[in-house]
């Protein structure tokens, strides 16, 4: 993984942990908080000039849209994000439907075994950043 995308991933990774922790406790549900990330990094991707589309179909996927694509001036996808509690092979199937300069899964499950056992889905281009919130303060 290029340095400049580790460290892009590291912020967001960061930023993302901080929205999820200003989430009120008991709104904390798997779906609002994918969502609520998924939301806050559609604004980051805006903020970088990229053109950001939420929950891409790619062709011939019915399996999983892509949570986030950013396209740049040129038309190509720099950045296909999903954002699950653990890697699925349908996230990693519609990531890997088609080309894109970075393509990242943000994991948020709170069972680190379980996360770490799912990797096994991983293709060589994809990353994959583990969301923990609760390990740490800011």
């Amino acid at each position: 993984m290029p340095d400049d995308l580790r460290q892009v991933l590291e912020t967001w990774k960061k930023d993302l942990e901080k929205a999820w922790l200003r989430l009120p406790k008991p709104f904390r549900s798997d779906h609002s908080v994918r969502r609520t990330l998924q939301c806050h990094l559609y604004w980051q991707l805006c903020q970088t000039g990229h053109r950001v589309v939420a929950d891409y179909m790619p062709p011939r996927i019915l399996d999983r849209p892509i949570d986030l694509i950013a396209v740049n001036d040129s038309q190509e996808i720099v950045y296909a994000i999903c954002i699950d509690t653990v890697v699925t092979l349908a996230a990693v199937k519609s990531l890997s439907s088609f080309e894109a300069i970075n393509k990242a899964i943000f994991t948020t499950g709170p069972l680190l075994k379980k996360v770490q056992e799912s990797r096994f889905f991983l293709k060589e281009d994809i990353e994959h950043v583990h969301l923990q919130p609760f390990e740490k303060s800011f």
